[in-house]
């Protein structure tokens, strides 16, 4: 990343800004909707009331039906905004850890693997979800598990549940690594929070690069050189990676 800080920290930077901002204007836009649902049904049905005392007030009560349906959409859509800077962001930090060719605008390139990563997410918060529910430590094993579906299928381009199972299999013997990973993880993001959320700006894009080099160590794949890529003297508007290394 010292190689070339324009390029890797500027692209995740603008990605992570943009799929922040989109979620929470959907978020608000949905919430004002609500809250104006809300507003509306009390001044129909009066306060403390449980039921619509008139046939003239059942539209408003549908409003609060909206609202839900809403809330779900919202919910959605999200995680479809999610998905589709998640893959983009993927597409770009995978190329920078192998070593391989990259450019700003690949962040923006992951729509081929959109669908793909969409399930996935879906699927991941799901299991995680119910594993949590029941014991808290099936959680963190299907979490670990599960953990690199998302590389697996930017890199080898597989559906959803082929990306789920090698992922699995990609990290048998790893779990107890990756969950101190993400410990180190949390731990960078809760010092990020603390400058004021500045110090997530460059916390995203070096977890985002340490994600991808994990994800290349654990199956084996050449990682970009270090001492080569600060020898390769990368520009920002040339765009490249340092050769690979075993």
């Amino acid at each position: 990343m010292k190689a070339d800080p324009g390029t890797i920290l500027g692209a995740i930077i603008v990605a992570f800004l943009l799929s922040t901002v989109l979620s929470f204007t959907i978020s608000f836009a949905v919430n004002l909707i609500g809250v104006a649902a809300s507003v509306a049904t009390t001044a129909a049905i009066g306060p403390g009331h449980h039921r619509v005392p008139d046939p003239s007030a059942l539209p408003f009560a549908g409003l609060t039906i909206m609202s839900t349906v809403l809330q779900l959409v919202s919910a959605v859509i999200n995680f479809a905004v999610s998905a589709f800077f998640t893959a983009g962001i993927a597409k770009f930090s995978l190329k920078v850890a192998k070593g391989e060719p990259y450019a700003f605008g690949d962040v923006f390139g992951g729509g081929q693997y959109f669908l793909s990563v969409f399930v996935v997410n879906i699927l991941n918060f799901i299991a995680v979800a119910l594993g949590l529910v029941f014991l808290i430590v099936p959680g963190v094993i299907l979490a670990a598990g599960l953990s690199m579906s998302v590389p697996v299928v930017v890199d080898r381009n597989l559906g959803p549940i082929d990306a789920l199972s090698e992922s699995w299999k990609i990290t048998d013997g790893s779990k107890a690594n990756l969950f101190i990973f993400w410990l180190i993880a949390v731990g960078l993001t809760l010092a990020g929070m603390c400058a004021c959320g500045v110090g997530l700006l460059l916390v995203a894009p070096i977890l985002s690069i340490a994600w991808f080099y994990v994800y290349l160590r654990l199956t084996g794949q050449p990682v970009a050189a270090v001492s080569g890529a600060a020898a390769f003297g990368m520009s920002a508007s040339a765009g490249y990676g340092a050769p690979p290394q075993r």
